[in-house]
């Protein structure tokens, strides 16, 4: 049998550069999302959920209640999910051997088979379907139109987690050069040695008795009146110039142990 692809979005190349630019396939990253599966799970009763992302080849599961966190399945005529990336509404089957379009389905002559199906697409910021986040049951099921309105909810979630997770890891490599080409300019060196030393020290941190020297033959170090190793007046202005001050971070990424006080504030807002 000749099997064919999937059919793809029309913004399909934009789409995969989007997928990309998250570095979430491949990156270890379930626990971040399986507080969402579990949710989805155990507002519906379904036996299996499982939030994935699809690059040019592949579904690539990022995580699942069934333990096939990081598994790839390709993206041909039979991979239903692939489907839900075409349409920004929910893709739901009340019983695939009596639908339609996939009553054949090869899945279906397996003696253990699921037949209830919901797909929500997972669609970022910038209108693009990044993934789908699926529902199976083995037995024919059907949602109810508050569950649907709650598992958008949830894919939107995790549209926006993935979102804020993209913007800070290009935020931090966009600091990254900046910090490094600052040094460069303002402490006269281009040693990563140095700038490693320069940031220990402004961490508080203990430095060797050479790293201090390199930095003291900078400026940027002396001891202070207790004759310990500190930043300078230059250094302390360096540091400044670099915004390398301390700030409080508010935590964003959502991880399965944090499930008893996130379900309270997250069902609340859906």
């Amino acid at each position: 049998m000749d099997i064919k692809l999937a059919p793809r979005p029309q913004n399909e190349e934009r789409r995969v550069v989007a997928v990309k630019r998250t570095g979430v396939i491949d990156g270890e990253q379930n626990d971040n999302f399986a507080i969402f599966c579990e949710v989805a799970k155990a507002l519906t009763g379904w036996e299996y959920v499982a939030f994935s992302l699809f690059d040019e080849n592949f579904q690539c599961k990022i995580s699942t209640t069934n333990g096939t966190d990081n598994d790839k399945g390709e993206r041909n005529q039979f991979n239903v999910c692939s489907y839900v990336l075409l349409s920004p509404e929910p893709t739901l089957i009340h019983d695939f051997s009596k639908d339609e379009k996939w009553h054949n389905h090869p899945a279906l002559k397996e003696e253990d088979h699921f037949l209830g199906y919901a797909g929500f697409p997972v669609i970022n910021k910038d209108n693009y379907a990044l993934g789908s986040f699926c529902l199976m049951n083995r037995s024919p099921s059907s949602l109810n139109r508050k569950q649907i309105d709650l598992l958008k909810g949830l894919a939107t979630r995790i549209a926006h987690q993935i979102d804020i997770q993209t913007e800070q890891k290009e935020t931090t490599a966009d600091s990254v050069q900046k910090v490094l080409k600052i040094f460069n300019s303002q402490a006269k060196s281009s040693s990563f040695d140095d700038l490693n030393a320069f940031l220990s020290l402004c961490l508080g941190k203990i430095i060797s008795h050479n790293d201090f020297l390199k930095l003291s033959s900078l400026k940027l170090a002396n001891y202070d009146s207790k004759k310990e190793m500190a930043l300078s007046a230059k250094g302390i202005a360096l540091q400044k110039k670099m915004k390398l001050q301390t700030k409080v971070m508010k935590r964003s990424i959502i991880k399965a142990e944090d499930r008893p006080a996130f379900l309270d504030d997250l069902l609340g807002e859906l």
